[in-house]
């Protein structure tokens, strides 16, 4: 199987607040799923979140038809 991959970046801040559910769930209905989370550390310090996620590529051929 062959994949396609997603990466959202976010501010740690942004974790906690109720969007960040809703963006995960959209991502979710929409076929993407999280595979890996990596804090990006500066200075010693965790700003960003880097989510990453995939999905099959035969779910582009899918979506195309309907």
């Amino acid at each position: 199987m062959r994949w396609e991959y997603k990466r959202v970046n976010l501010d740690i801040q942004d974790v906690p607040e109720p969007r960040f559910e809703v963006e995960l769930n959209r991502l979710g209905k929409a076929g993407w799923e999280l595979v890996s989370v990596v804090q990006h550390e500066r200075h010693g310090y965790s700003h960003e979140v880097h989510l990453v996620f995939k999905r099959p590529l035969a779910a582009l051929d899918e979506r195309a038809a309907e």
